[in-house]
């Protein structure tokens, strides 16, 4: 089954939330391997969603962001905002 609709915080209906997506992926893609973040393509197909539904979240998020083209899942990456120890 592919997951093409991330419900809304507020709703009682079974599913996967917006907050839980967007932790999931956040700290999915922190505890990758190598210097590199993965793709959005990669992170659509680990999460079994599509790439819309990774961007969507990734533009929403405060601690992650996306680096290449928009018309390329598969160059485009998931990065994650490094935490300012000084705050």
């Amino acid at each position: 089954m592919l997951y093409t609709e991330i419900l809304p915080d507020d709703t009682d209906q079974p599913g996967i939330t917006k907050q839980q997506f967007e932790t999931a992926v956040s700290v999915w893609t922190w505890m990758q391997p190598g210097d590199e973040a993965p793709t959005v393509a990669i992170t659509a197909a680990s999460f079994n969603t599509t790439p819309e539904i990774v961007r969507q979240c990734v533009r929403e998020s405060e601690w992650m962001f996306l680096d290449g083209p928009d018309d390329d899942p598969t160059k485009q990456r998931v990065e994650t905002r490094e935490s300012d120890p000084g705050s």
